[in-house]
């Protein structure tokens, strides 16, 4: 996954999305390895994409500073990933998998920090203890990690589980190390990141999903602003109109030399359009979305889907919307309508034994999730906080991170699911390869992996032929 990070609004720098270190090192891999990072066109990595962190997921210090070797000219840092859950990091053995091995983490951090001449950095989840946590931190320092990102939740916090983040560890981890500390953890709004820096004392603040739902998450106006001018600006543009935001995509996309998957591009379009396609008016272009074909439509054939969002769109904000983004009583969370870029915040799961236990719909939640008001802070720190999400009646304005139609957001997720790139596709539960090229489920060899990856689609050019 692609993130930012931000020590103010509007200040950010780029992080590529994750690579996997044995599968990029290996000489054999060069398609995969000019897909995941290309090189010889001369963008990625170049003058307009800097500064740039390149992270590595990796359990092997020798592939590791390969890979990082290769890129190095073309990077700012190598970030080592020791925060991803996810299944495929179980079964690959790296990110929070490898949390209970210090001493390969250490070696991990400590062969890049003695060989390249970047820094390293490196990006971790808390455990439950805080003091373990600091430990696990200062040995992260005392490896040669010049900048240490804390995610504040555990490895076992994540999907409908995920909770809210400990930011109170954050601060002490801050506390307790030398070198800079980005936070990273419930901020859905612009406005969260100038609480969380506050309350974590870190340096900056790193987002991931939720820049992917809404690009404006960093935006700051102009200083030669008026004050209320920059106040009204900064409010609107840190949602921008999420229709503007595709068409402005598929024109980078469109400009650049390097090839861009066509299953990114129907990714990054299922994000941005999520609150739209909630809507059932609008199902007409999930389907058209989902069905879209390279080979068939090209890359018009999703302008051709975004110009008419931008259309239904500029007439719904035609038909009103007088109350700029005010805080819903019942979730803490903004009323941001529809047609404007947000994040998407996942209801709790709810196990089919205690569903009869739940309070019925539209009930106001126990607390607040990631509120955005003025209130204690710790009352957002507690991971166990329970939240009911609740749902709207389906006018504009309504709420859209709670007013998740249940079918509405398996079908728009199934689609962002199918639309993740062949390499994730490859790693289900069902295939016997993960991310870092290791063979699971009774994969004889690395041999068979790369013949399964070799297999691979080649990404289509956006330039004319």
């Amino acid at each position: 996954m692609a993130y930012s990070a931000s020590a103010r609004p509007g200040e950010s720098f780029p992080g590529d999305s994750v690579l996997s270190a044995r599968v990029f090192a290996d000489p054999g891999q060069k398609i995969f390895r000019q897909e995941a990072f290309n090189i010889l066109l001369g963008e990625e990595g170049g003058s307009q994409d800097r500064p740039l962190f390149i992270q590595f997921a990796a359990n092997d210090p020798d592939a590791l500073l390969t890979s990082a070797k290769i890129v190095e000219p073309y990077a700012d840092a190598i970030d080592i990933n020791f925060g991803c859950p996810q299944d495929i990091a179980r079964r690959g053995r790296y990110g929070a998998y490898l949390c209970e091995d210090w001493d390969l983490i250490y070696k991990l951090i400590n062969t890049l920090h003695v060989n390249l001449s970047i820094p390293v950095t490196a990006k971790f989840r808390i455990f439950s203890d805080v003091e373990k946590t600091i430990k696990y931190a200062q040995m992260m320092e005392r490896a040669g990690a010049q900048i240490l990102t804390c995610h504040g939740r555990t490895r076992e916090q994540r999907g409908h589980k995920a909770g809210l983040a400990d930011w109170e560890q954050i601060a002490a981890v801050k506390k307790a190390v030398s070198v800079p500390v980005f936070a990273n953890g419930n901020v859905l709004y612009a406005e969260d990141v100038e609480r969380c820096l506050s309350a974590t004392g870190a340096d900056a603040y790193m987002s991931a999903e939720p820049q992917l739902h809404n690009p404006g998450i960093f935006y700051t106006p102009s200083s030669d602003s008026t004050s209320s001018q920059r106040e009204e600006q900064w409010r609107r543009s840190t949602h921008p109109p999420l229709a503007s935001v595709a068409l402005e995509y598929l024109s980078i996309v469109r400009s650049l030399k390097t090839p861009t998957g066509s299953s990114a591009i129907k990714a990054h379009l299922f994000r941005l359009f999520y609150p739209a396609f909630l809507q059932p008016e609008n199902h007409d272009l999930r389907n058209r979305l989902g069905a879209i074909s390279w080979q068939r439509d090209g890359l018009e054939g999703y302008e051709d889907i975004c110009k008419e969002m931008k259309r239904r769109m500029d007439k719904a904000m035609e038909e009103g919307w007088d109350e700029v983004f005010p805080v819903d009583e019942k979730t803490g969370l903004k009323r941001v309508p529809y047609w404007l870029c947000q994040p998407k915040v996942r209801p709790p799961a709810v196990s089919s034994s205690s569903k009869k236990e739940q309070p019925p719909k539209n009930t106001t939640p126990s607390a607040p999730l990631a509120p955005t008001g003025a209130g204690p802070i710790e009352s957002a720190l507690k991971p166990t906080t329970p939240v009911v999400a609740t749902i709207g009646d389906g006018t504009s304005g309504t709420v859209v991170p709670v007013a998740l139609d249940d079918e509405v957001e398996r079908q728009a997720d199934i689609a962002v699911r199918d639309a993740t790139s062949a390499l994730q596709a490859r790693a289900g539960e069902k295939r016997a390869i993960d991310i870092t090229g290791s063979p699971v489920d009774g994969a004889a060899n690395d041999d068979g992996v790369y013949q399964i990856e070799a297999k691979r689609p080649k990404l289509q050019s956006t330039q004319p032929s």
